[in-house]
């Protein structure tokens, strides 16, 4: 070899190692700056997880099968199998209220003002006492499972035609079923994006049972949309971008933080609107005059 050539192969094994080194020092940094942000911001093996506060867990990780609410007061045996609201979700299924009234008059596609947080039992009856009034609200959960086996709803949301409700069921947990007579409630439509794992999660975390559904994603498919993710529902009815990577963030955090409230808010937010527009689609699409 060459001299020219040996200072060549010299030069470039010093700027590897220089790289090698400078990678090496800012993987070093990036790793502590990690380790004190989780100490700040998760919940390590160290610390208390706010799930070991609940005092009412329904579902356990054994084989053990789930075990329905029994509506029977006088019996405090919960029912195996049977599932509590089949007399009420099969009359439905044999007569549905299809006429179903999602919004009234202008809907204002602007998300003004903030949500109400609702944190403490008293707050919770008076959502029931709102909701009860309703005959439509919009529903969505947020599902966190990190370090947990099942996992367990971290956040509700509910909109109405006039508001955003976020419910804290972290703190709420053994309180939620005071939302159990609204949810079951025949004469009330409840609109959900995607309701497969929403309505197991309600009903495995807190004896919640939805009867009368409309789900924005099952009309997507019978409409034939080139999709149906609540992303694209919203940007094709509304005009509203989000960010679905923000499903993934810790939702046990208190305080939540801005761009997670907001998330959260859009998520049931515009739920009634897109509902009312897709049921539209869906009549005209029973008439026979709309065709793909």
């Amino acid at each position: 070899m060459e001299n020219k050539d040996k200072i060549k192969f010299v030069a470039a094994i010093a700027c590897f190692a220089v790289i090698s080194v400078f990678m090496t020092t800012q993987y070093r940094r990036k790793r502590r700056a990690f380790k004190a942000s989780s100490k700040k911001f998760c919940y390590l093996e160290t610390e208390e997880k706010p799930q070991s506060i609940f005092k009412r867990v329904l579902a356990d990780n054994s084989y053990t099968p789930f075990k329905h609410l029994n509506r029977n007061e006088a019996n405090n045996e919960l029912s195996l199998i049977s599932h509590p609201y089949e007399e009420e979700i099969t009359a439905l299924l044999e007569n549905p209220k299809v006429e179903v009234e999602f919004i009234s008059g202008d809907f204002d596609l602007e998300m003004n003002g903030s949500a109400v947080w609702v944190k403490t039992e008293s707050q919770l009856e008076e959502l029931v006492k709102v909701l009860s009034k309703e005959r439509v609200f919009a529903v969505d959960t947020e599902q966190h499972s990190l370090r947990s086996f099942l996992g367990f709803i971290a956040l509700v949301q509910i909109s109405t035609k006039k508001e955003d409700y976020l419910v804290d069921t972290i703190a709420l947990h053994d309180a939620m079923g005071i939302l159990r007579p609204v949810f079951a409630d025949p004469d009330i439509c409840k609109v959900f994006h995607g309701a497969d794992n929403d309505v197991l999660w309600l009903q495995r975390d807190f004896h919640i049972y939805v009867v009368n559904l409309f789900d924005t994603s099952k009309a997507c498919e019978v409409l034939s949309k080139p999709y149906k993710s609540l992303a694209y529902l919203l940007e094709t009815y509304c005009s509203v971008t989000t960010n679905k990577m923000l499903q993934r963030e810790d939702w046990r955090l208190r305080p939540l933080s801005v761009e997670m409230v907001q998330y959260a808010r859009v998520d049931s937010h515009y739920l009634l609107y897109i509902a009312d527009r897709m049921a539209s689609e869906l009549k005209i699409l029973d008439s026979g005059m709309l065709y793909f």
